[in-house]
C-alpha cells in the first residue's frame, strides 16, 4: 500500500491537471494569425485541455485534445493569394480608409463564421464550455457565442489594442502619449501629431461606435440564440491576453486584466532543410533575410522596386535569402529565392547580419528577439509605427516603400551593417525580451487556467469599466466645476447690467 503522502501528491497532481473544455475562435485567414492561435491551441492541448478550434485552416494531422472545425471559405473572403493585395494601394491608402477597409473585412469574416452550418450545430449541440477564447479583431458579434455558452471570456489581441478596442474595453489610451496604430507615430509626439492622432482617434471610435457596432448587433441578433444584447456584454471579458512587450512596444498604461504576453510565439531553433542550412552554413560573410511577412507578397512587386532589390543584393559580398513567391529570373548568385523562409528559425543561426522586413509585430519580435538588426519597408496597419519604433530606438532603419530605390536600400543597409550601434542596441532589446518571470506562453497558459479555476475573473475588472466615456475622464466634472464657476459671473455681469441700465435711466429723469 503507497504512503498518505505519495496519495495526497498524486490527488494533488491529478486535481491540478483537471482536463477543461475550452473553445477558441480564430477568423483571421492570414498564416501569421494562425501561427499565434495555433500556438496557443496547441499549447492548451498539452496540458491536457480538450479544446475546440474554429479556424480558417484545416489540419493535415490529428492532434491529441484538439477538436477541430475548419472554415475553409473564410480564405476565399480574404487572403494574400487571391486578393493579390496591391502595395501601393495599401500603402497610399489614408488612416480612416485602412481602418475602415479592416473594419468591413472582419466584418464579413464575422458574418462568414457566426452563419455557417458547423457553427450553427454547435450552438445546438448544447455543450459545455469552461472558457471561450476570442481571437480579438473587429468581431465583436463573435462575442456573443461566450454569452450564449455561460462561459467566461479570455480575449486574444495579436497586437496593441487598437483605439476603438480600448474604448470598448474601458482601456485607457490617452491620445496625448498613447499612439494610434495605424498612424507612424510613438509616443512621444509634439503638438500637431498630438493634433493629428486626436482627431483620428476620435474618428475611428465614432465610425465604429455608429456603423459597425450596429452590424454586429444584428449580426449577434439573427444567429445567436436567445437574441444577445451585445451593448452589455462588449466589456464582459475575464482576461484580455496581448501580444505585446515593452522590447518592441512602448510602454502604456494596462487596465489590471490586460497581459503582455509578445513573443509567446517564440520557439527554440528547429532543424532547418538540409539545402537552407547549408546555405546559411556556406555564407562566411554573412547572410541578409528578405521577407515581406504573409500579407505582403514580393512578387507583387512592380518592375523597378524588383530591380532596385536585386541591383542592391548584387552589389553586396554577404549572401541574401529572399521569400519570393515565384521563379525570378537574373539574379545573382548570391541570392537564393524560397516561396516560404522559417524566418526565426533562420534568424537564430549565427550567420544572419540583418532582416529586411515589412514591419509586422511577429517578424520585429523575432529579429529583437535573435538581436538581428532591421531594414523596415512597412506598408499597412502596425508597420509603420513598429518601424518608426525601431528608427527612433536606432535598431533599426526605414526605407520608404515609395523611396525604395537601390540607392536608399543600399544606405540602409550600410547603415545596419557597418555602424556598431545598430547591433548594439537590438541586442539590448534582446536580453529586455528574454529577461522575463516565465516564458510569455506559461504566462498565457495561466491566466487561462486562472480564469476557468474562478470561473471568470471579475474581480480584476477596475470600476472605471462601469462607467461611461465622460465619466471616465471627468468630463462630467468639469462641465460641473465650469457651470458652478461661471453662473455667479454671469449673475454679476446680468446684475451690473441692470444697475447700469436703473442709473442711466435715473440720469434721464
Amino acid at each position: 500500500m503507497l504512503p498518505l503522502n505519495i496519495l495526497l501528491f498524486f490527488a494533488t497532481f491529478i486535481g491540478f491537471c483537471s482536463c477543461s473544455k475550452i473553445l477558441f475562435l480564430s477568423q483571421l485567414p492570414t498564416k501569421s494569425h494562425y501561427i499565434l492561435a495555433s500556438k496557443l491551441v496547441k499549447e492548451m492541448a498539452k496540458k491536457g485541455h480538450e479544446v475546440t478550434f474554429i479556424t480558417p485552416y484545416a489540419s493535415t494531422t490529428q492532434v491529441k485534445n484538439i477538436t477541430q472545425i475548419p472554415l475553409e471559405g473564410l480564405r476565399k473572403i480574404f487572403s494574400p493569394e487571391t486578393a493579390r493585395v496591391s502595395i501601393s494601394t495599401t500603402e497610399d491608402a489614408t488612416p480612416m480608409q485602412k481602418a475602415k477597409e479592416i473594419n468591413q473585412m472582419n466584418y464579413m469574416l464575422s458574418e462568414f463564421l457566426v452563419s455557417h452550418d458547423k457553427v450553427q450545430n454547435l450552438l445546438k449541440s448544447q455543450q459545455h464550455f469552461d472558457v471561450v477564447i476570442l481571437y480579438y479583431y473587429f468581431n465583436d458579434a463573435l462575442l456573443a457565442l461566450a454569452h450564449h455558452f455561460k462561459a467566461p471570456v479570455v480575449l486574444f489581441a495579436s497586437m496593441p489594442l487598437y483605439v476603438s478596442e480600448s474604448f470598448l474595453l474601458s482601456n485607457p489610451a490617452p491620445s496625448s502619449y498613447v499612439p494610434n496604430i495605424i498612424l507612424k507615430h510613438t509616443g512621444h509626439m509634439d503638438l500637431w501629431q498630438r493634433l493629428e492622432t486626436t482627431f483620428y482617434d476620435a474618428c475611428m471610435i465614432l465610425y465604429y461606435q455608429w456603423a459597425m457596432l450596429p452590424k454586429h448587433q444584428k449580426l449577434a441578433e439573427t444567429f445567436i440564440p436567445g437574441k444577445p444584447d451585445l451593448y452589455k456584454i462588449l466589456n464582459n471579458e475575464s482576461v484580455i491576453l496581448i501580444n505585446s512587450h515593452v522590447s518592441v512596444n512602448e510602454a502604456v498604461p494596462m487596465v489590471p486584466n490586460a497581459i503582455e504576453i509578445g513573443g509567446f510565439h517564440i520557439e527554440d531553433p528547429k532543424p532547418l532543410p538540409n539545402d537552407l542550412q547549408k546555405f546559411l552554413d556556406d555564407s562566411p560573410n554573412g547572410v541578409i533575410i528578405f521577407s515581406m511577412g504573409s500579407i505582403i507578397r514580393s512578387v507583387n512587386f512592380p518592375e523597378e522596386k524588383r530591380k532596385a532589390c536585386v541591383d542592391t543584393f548584387a552589389k553586396l559580398k554577404l549572401n541574401v535569402l529572399w521569400k519570393f513567391e515565384e521563379n525570378i529570373a537574373g539574379l545573382p548568385p548570391n541570392v537564393k529565392i524560397m516561396d516560404w523562409i522559417p524566418v526565426s528559425d533562420v534568424l537564430a543561426h549565427p550567420n544572419v547580419k540583418a532582416f529586411i522586413t515589412h514591419g509586422g509585430l511577429l517578424s520585429t519580435m523575432e529579429g529583437v528577439y535573435h538581436g538581428v538588426p532591421l531594414v523596415g519597408i512597412p506598408i499597412t496597419v502596425d508597420q509603420k509605427m513598429n518601424i518608426a519604433l525601431a528608427a527612433s530606438n536606432e535598431y533599426g532603419v526605414e526605407v520608404s516603400y515609395k523611396e525604395l530605390t537601390e540607392e536608399t536600400l543600399s544606405q540602409a543597409l550600410d547603415a545596419v551593417l557597418n555602424n556598431p550601434k545598430y547591433k548594439q542596441n537590438i541586442q539590448r532589446r534582446s536580453k529586455i525580451i528574454r529577461d522575463r518571470p516565465m516564458k510569455p506562453i506559461d504566462e498565457a497558459l495561466y491566466w487561462i487556467e486562472y480564469v476557468i479555476r474562478h470561473q471568470g475573473a471579475q474581480h480584476l475588472r477596475y470600476p472605471g469599466a462601469d462607467l461611461n466615456w465622460f465619466q471616465r475622464n471627468l468630463i462630467d466634472v468639469a462641465a460641473f466645476v465650469a457651470f458652478v464657476a461661471l453662473v455667479p459671473i454671469f449673475a454679476a455681469i446680468f446684475i451690473l447690467k441692470q444697475l447700469t441700465k436703473n442709473n442711466i435711466k435715473h440720469k434721464k429723469e
